[in-house]
């Protein structure tokens, strides 16, 4: 409540001016625009409101409290505590039963009862606090909580569905697992558990392709062929696969794969390793392929009269051709790029390929070297940055390798 500075009248928090002697009231016209809010409850309530939305009570009046009933004094009664500080007491007078008829005192004479009055506390009702339950799901399910580190790179992962740093998908939708990610580098893999394979023990899960998701190929010969028509590992929906296209073999208790001369050749996945890059070697990130064409050649010498051929600048210091090739055999773009760190990826990379739903936001990374020369390594993608084998080449396999051949991509499984 507000006392008026010029008469002493009580005024009340909507009141614009004072009733009695018409001084204006400087909070109630500031109320008169804001709104005011009940003491009672603490609920804004809009401007020029007299009763409480929240709580039905006046507004500008102070909160109601629970009146204290008035209690008679009691000899021997337990002194009372003001209103403010303790709640409502009500008098019980208490009659003790005689000394006999207490255990312990056999045979005791009754004394006339001695009455005690003490305060009993009358607690007004208050009601319970409830905490919002969540809200179920479709289907009575339980909604599920966002993921906040990356199970991928562990870090921050943002609020999107794509983790921020790599690109891991953290949802329903975004970039498409091929499968499990292979075993950490240093991980001891079947082959050196078991010891010397032999045939049948290995066997190809089929993670991508143009076959059945999941399809499993076991090796059951010394040597297995693959392609699109010739062989165990089948995949005649292909166009991309040749023929006879790549052959499984065993050797020394061990897995090759050997590369049969096929257009689009075999590629290996890495594994946390960085693997040195020449020109003209062919590598797939998502569903694209890239080659590297090596540094940026030295401009050639001028002509006699010095006259420079008119272009565009020069990139600073070493720089890099990085070319794209299109389905069938057709060049595609060609980005030049500086060193020392070229990254690769969807989006916001020192090479962006666009959408593409294999293909994380920060995918792989080309490392300069001060020699001019150059490595690849992933950058922990979803899934995965393939290297192609020299043509005609062999390359032993272990378990929880990746081999990718058209659109095809299979790993290796040893039992």
């Amino acid at each position: 409540m507000l006392q008026c500075k010029k008469c002493g009248a009580m005024l009340d928090l909507t009141m614009a001016a004072c009733p009695k002697c018409g001084t204006s009231v400087e909070m109630g016209r500031l109320t008169g625009i804001l709104g005011i809010v009940c003491r009672n409850c603490d609920a804004y309530n809009e401007p020029g409101a007299k009763v409480c939305a929240g709580c039905g009570q006046p507004l500008g009046k102070p909160a109601t409290s629970v009146p204290t009933p008035s209690v008679p004094p009691t000899p021997g009664a337990m002194p009372q505590a003001p209103a403010e500080a303790k709640p409502a007491v009500t008098p019980t007078t208490f009659v003790p039963a005689p000394a006999a008829g207490r255990p312990g005192a056999p045979g005791a004479a009754p004394a006339a009862p001695v009455v005690h009055s003490f305060p009993r506390m009358t607690i007004p009702p208050v009601a319970p606090r409830t905490t919002p339950s969540p809200t179920p799901a479709a289907g009575g399910e339980e909604p599920i909580a966002l993921v906040t580190v990356c199970p991928s790179c562990g870090q921050d992962a943002g609020s999107g569905q794509l983790c921020a740093k790599c690109g891991q998908p953290l949802g329903s939708r975004g970039t498409l697992l091929m499968g499990a990610r292979p075993p950490a580098p240093g991980q001891r893999t079947a082959t050196q558990i078991f010891g010397a394979l032999a045939p049948g023990r290995a066997r190809l899960l089929l993670e991508r392709g143009e076959g059945f998701d999941g399809a499993t190929f076991r090796l059951l010969a010394d040597e297995v062929a693959a392609g699109r028509s010739h062989g165990a590992v089948l995949f005649p929906g292909d166009p991309c696969l040749a023929p006879h296209h790549a052959t499984f073999f065993y050797r020394a208790g061990a897995l090759h794969v050997r590369d049969e001369g096929a257009p689009g050749g075999v590629f290996l996945r890495l594994r946390g390793v960085s693997v040195p890059l020449k020109p003209g070697d062919v590598f797939a990130v998502g569903d694209h392929l890239l080659r590297f064409a090596g540094p940026l050649p030295p401009p050639p010498l001028p002509p006699p009269d010095g006259t420079q051929r008119l272009g565009s600048p020069r990139p600073p210091g070493i720089a890099v051709l990085v070319e794209e090739w299109l389905e069938g055999g057709l060049g595609g773009r060609v980005y030049l790029r500086p060193g020392p760190s070229l990254t690769i990826g969807r989006a916001g990379c020192t090479i962006n390929l666009g959408e593409d739903p294999y293909l994380s936001q920060a995918h792989a990374e080309i490392q300069i070297e001060p020699d001019g020369g150059a490595r690849l390594r992933d950058l922990g993608s979803a899934n995965g940055t393939f290297v192609r084998l020299p043509p005609r080449s062999e390359r032993e396999i272990m378990d929880g390798d990746t081999i990718r051949m058209g659109r095809e991509v299979l790993r290796v499984g040893i039992a």
